[in-house]
């Protein structure tokens, strides 16, 4: 649900399937279920299933939990089904979302479309009280830690420092779909390239792209891109996109993201993007920028050492690439002093116990 769905119309069947999908989980928990246990159900695949759960179990305690954005009620209520759907939610007792402008989104439109009362902690229902909370997702920083300190990833990164020698590397790693803003980001580097001609044969975008059947024309669109920057801007000893249109080993990942020299988040919205998070961790030695979209749920907590862009503006994302590469070090230490900072706090310890 992104603030700029890509609609393929409506079809009565998907939510069918659907509901038919939610039935047979409440119906295996029913059978599991035993007095006192919690139920947590995740993500929007089952957003139909905590109403579910209610009118089998109706003394179970069940929280549910969004990790995607929740859009705006001009977007939400557009939905055929969107009662459906917010009273699906309103089954649980607690309601989790990502960030405040996440609830608050939540909140509004459950207002507008249900007709429900309101307050600063959730809803009022004729059943009772709905808990609506923010509860920002984290990683295990040490679980992190431990394979960067793998020998296979200090190889790596020495092997890229001498492969990438004399050049700045910018680093991404994004699911190929249309809110996660590939082709924005590189029209920024383009614009970067156009504007910096001093940059254009020492800079290089790695960027690792897990593609799907299901966006086959975007996919040829952010190709067209690469193909003209690496033309343009490219020589016989030096092109300045390197292009991977699948995963790669966690490994060589976490070996990117520390030889980096920045790296760059330009989603035209998300849930949290703990990306972020994996590169802050993994820039313990350089201590590298991080440029990170406006639009995603960890800016708000890393908005103060991140340089903050809107996925939009071709030349903002252009001007925070130079930013980053001409950043002086004592910068450099202030933002990811910062930046650590937040990602230690908001771990994923921090969110199970909230």
């Amino acid at each position: 649900m992104p603030e700029v769905p890509h609609w393929h119309g409506w079809e009565k069947s998907a939510y069918e399937a659907t509901l038919a999908t939610c039935e047979k989980f409440a119906d295996r928990i029913v059978e599991i279920y035993r007095d006192g246990d919690i139920i947590w159900v995740n993500d929007y695949h089952l957003m139909l299933l905590p109403k579910l759960l209610r009118e089998r179990l109706p003394g179970a305690r069940v929280g549910f939990f969004l990790h995607i954005p929740f859009p705006s009620s001009e977007i939400f209520r557009c939905l055929h089904v969107r009662k459906e759907l917010l009273n699906g939610m309103l089954g649980a007792d607690v309601v989790g979302l990502q960030t405040f402008s996440y609830k608050r989104h939540f909140v509004q439109t459950a207002k507008r479309v249900l007709g429900v009362e309101g307050s600063p902690s959730g809803l009022t229902l004729e059943r009772g009280h709905v808990v609506v909370g923010q509860y920002a997702m984290g990683l295990d920083p040490i679980g992190v830690e431990d394979k960067w300190s793998n020998a296979a990833v200090g190889e790596l990164i020495e092997f890229l420092k001498e492969k990438y020698a004399g050049n700045y590397l910018l680093v991404g790693r994004d699911k190929l779909d249309h809110v996660k803003g590939v082709r924005q980001k590189l029209l920024g580097y383009e614009c970067f390239l156009a504007q910096n001609p001093d940059f254009a044969t020492k800079t290089v975008l790695i960027q690792i792209a897990l593609t799907t059947d299901e966006h086959n024309e975007l996919h040829v669109q952010v190709m067209d891109v690469v193909n003209r920057i690496n033309s343009k801007f490219g020589t016989i000893e030096h092109q300045p996109v390197v292009f991977f249109h699948k995963d790669i080993p966690y490994s060589h990942y976490l070996a990117l993201l520390s030889t980096a020299d920045a790296m760059v988040i330009t989603s035209l919205r998300d849930g949290m993007n703990l990306t972020s998070h994996e590169y802050v961790l993994c820039q313990r030695e350089k201590k590298s920028p991080l440029i990170l979209s406006e639009f995603v749920g960890t800016y708000g907590s890393l908005n103060g050492g991140a340089l903050g862009v809107n996925p939009m503006d071709t030349q903002a994302i252009a001007q925070a690439i130079k930013d980053a590469l001409v950043m002086s070090n004592q910068e450099k230490r202030d933002r990811w002093n910062l930046l650590h900072r937040q990602v230690l706090t908001n771990s994923a310890t921090s969110f199970v116990s909230s």
